[in-house]
C-alpha cells in the first residue's frame, strides 16, 4: 500500500471520526480535502483545486434546482395547506378505524411530493396530527411509527431533493430518477396504509373511530368542499411540475421554478401571500439551499482529494476483489450505506460514496436507475433505524412528554419491515423502477 493511499484510508477515519463527535460535516470534508491536498500537493495546488470545485459547484445548472424546489416547498409550508386538508380527510375517514392514521399516511405523502425534504415532512405532519391522534386515543407508536415513515417518504417521491443531487453526482438524468421513483414511493405508501388499516381493524383499540357527535359537526358537502379547496391546488401543482418533466416540455430546473411560482400562486388563492411570508419563506429557503450548497461543497473537496490519492480505485478494487456473487456484493454495497446513514446526513453519504459505487455498478451490468432506487431506499430505511435516526430524533424533538423516545422506536419497527419488503420486491422486480422512465423515453 502506497504513502498515498494510507492517506486516503485516514481521510475516512478522521470523517467518521468527526462526525461521531459531532462535528459540522460540511466544514469537516472540506477541512480535510484541504489539509490532506496540501500535505500532499502543497498548498499552493491545493487552494487552486479548491477554487476550481467552487467554481464547478456554484457553476452548476441542474443544482439550481435544488433552491427552486426548495422555495416551492416552503411556501406551500407557510401557506398551512397540510392544516385544512388534514381536517377534511380526518372527517372523510374518520369513522373508519385507523382513519384519522390513514389520513396522516395521505397528507404525508402529498407534503412529500411538495416538499421533497423528509426532515420538514416530519416535523409539519407531526406538528398537525401527532396531538390529533393523542387526542382521539390513537396508539403512541403506531401514531410516531406512522409519521417518522410517512415523513421519509420525501426521500423517494419525487421531487425529491436526494435525486436531485444523486443525478449530476452519478451521470444520471434527474427526470429519470423522478420517473424511477414514482411506483416505489406509491407501492411504499400503499402498503403503510394496508398495514395501518389492518391492524386498526382487527384491534380496534389502536385507532379508534370518531364519535358520532364529532362527525356530525360538518355536512358531507362541507367536508368534500374543504378537501378539495385545500387539497386539490397544491396537488394539482405536483402533477403539472411532475407531468412537464415527464413529457419533455421541461427539465427539472425550469420545472422547478415553475412550481416556486405555482406556489406563491396558491398561497395568494388562500389569502396567505403577504410580505411577512414572502420574506419569511425566502429567508426559510436560502437556509435550507445555503446548508446544501455547503455540504455539495464539503463533499467536492474531499473527493477530489480522496479520488488523486487512490482512495477510490482503493474501495472499488476491494469490492471487485472479494470472493462474493453479485447479489451478495449488492447487499454489501447497501449494508455500506444503511450503516453510514445511522450516523452521517444523507447529503454527505450521497457524494461520497456514490463516486465510488457508479463505477462497480456499470462494471456488474446493473441498471443505474434501479441501483439508485436501491440507494435511496436503504438510506430512507436508515432514517428511522435505531439507534441513530434522523426522523426520530425530528419527531422526538416536537413530540408531547409522554410520547417518549422508546415509543417511537418501537412504533417505527413495522415500518421499517415494509421499507425492506419494498426493497425486496425492488430487488426481483426491477420494472417497478424502470417501467415509467422507459414510457417517459418512448412520449419523448
Amino acid at each position: 500500500m502506497s504513502i498515498n493511499e494510507m492517506y486516503a484510508i485516514a481521510m475516512v477515519v478522521a470523517l467518521l471520526g468527526g462526525v461521531v463527535i459531532g462535528f459540522p460535516v460540511a466544514f469537516l470534508m472540506a477541512g480535510l480535502g484541504l489539509f490532506f491536498g496540501a500535505l500532499v500537493n502543497g498548498i499552493d495546488l491545493a487552494a487552486y483545486q479548491a477554487t476550481l470545485n467552487t467554481y464547478g459547484v456554484m457553476s452548476g445548472w441542474s443544482l439550481l434546482a435544488i433552491p427552486l424546489f426548495v422555495y416551492m416547498g416552503v411556501v406551500l409550508e407557510k401557506a398551512q395547506i397540510a392544516e385544512k386538508l388534514y381536517l377534511g380527510l380526518y372527517l372523510l375517514l374518520g369513522p373508519v378505524r385507523g382513519g384519522l392514521a390513514i389520513a396522516t399516511m395521505f397528507i404525508a405523502t402529498m407534503f412529500a411530493a411538495c416538499t421533497g425534504i423528509a426532515g420538514a415532512s416530519v416535523i409539519a405532519i407531526g406538528l398537525i396530527a401527532l396531538p390529533s391522534m393523542l387526542h382521539y386515543g390513537y396508539d403512541k407508536k403506531m401514531a410516531s411509527g406512522a409519521i417518522c415513515a410517512g415523513g421519509g417518504l420525501g426521500v423517494i417521491i419525487p421531487p425529491s431533493i436526494m435525486m436531485i443531487l444523486y443525478g449530476p453526482v452519478a451521470g444520471i438524468s434527474i427526470s429519470m430518477l423522478f420517473m424511477a421513483a414514482i411506483l416505489p414511493g406509491i407501492l411504499m405508501a400503499s402498503l403503510y396504509i394496508i398495514y395501518m388499516a389492518a391492524m386498526c381493524y382487527f384491534k380496534p383499540e389502536l385507532g379508534p373511530a370518531i364519535s358520532k357527535e364529532e362527525a356530525a359537526k360538518y355536512t358531507r358537502k362541507e367536508v368534500f368542499k374543504i378537501i378539495l379547496v385545500s387539497g386539490v391546488p397544491p396537488m394539482g401543482l405536483v402533477f403539472f411540475v411532475l407531468g412537464s418533466i415527464f413529457f419533455g416540455v421541461a427539465a427539472p430546473t425550469e420545472a422547478a421554478a415553475i412550481g416556486g411560482l405555482g406556489a406563491l400562486g396558491i398561497a395568494a388563492m388562500y389569502g396567505k401571500l403577504n410580505i411577512k411570508m414572502i420574506l419569511e419563506t425566502g429567508y426559510s429557503a436560502l437556509k435550507i439551499s445555503t446548508f446544501i450548497m455547503w455540504l455539495v461543497l464539503g463533499a467536492k473537496f474531499f473527493m477530489t482529494t480522496f479520488n488523486k490519492l487512490g482512495g477510490g480505485n482503493l474501495i472499488f478494487d476491494a469490492l471487485m476483489g472479494l470472493s462474493v456473487g453479485p447479489t451478495m456484493l449488492l447487499i454489501i454495497m447497501l449494508s455500506i450505506i444503511f450503516i453510514l446513514g445511522m450516523f452521517m446526513d444523507w447529503i454527505g453519504i450521497l457524494l461520497v460514496v456514490i463516486p465510488i459505487f457508479v463505477p462497480i455498478v456499470k462494471s456488474m451490468g446493473w441498471d443505474p436507475l434501479w441501483f439508485a432506487m436501491m440507494f435511496c431506499i436503504t438510506l430512507q430505511i436508515s432514517y428511522i433505524t435505531p439507534p441513530f435516526a434522523y426522523s426520530i430524533f425530528y419527531l422526538k424533538g416536537i413530540a408531547p412528554p409522554e410520547v417518549t423516545l422508546m415509543d417511537i422506536y418501537r412504533g417505527c419497527v413495522p415500518f421499517i419491515i415494509i421499507q425492506f419488503l419494498v426493497l425486496i420486491i425492488l430487488f426481483f422486480w426491477h420494472d417497478l423502477a424502470l417501467y415509467l422512465p422507459e414510457i417517459s423515453m418512448i412520449n419523448k
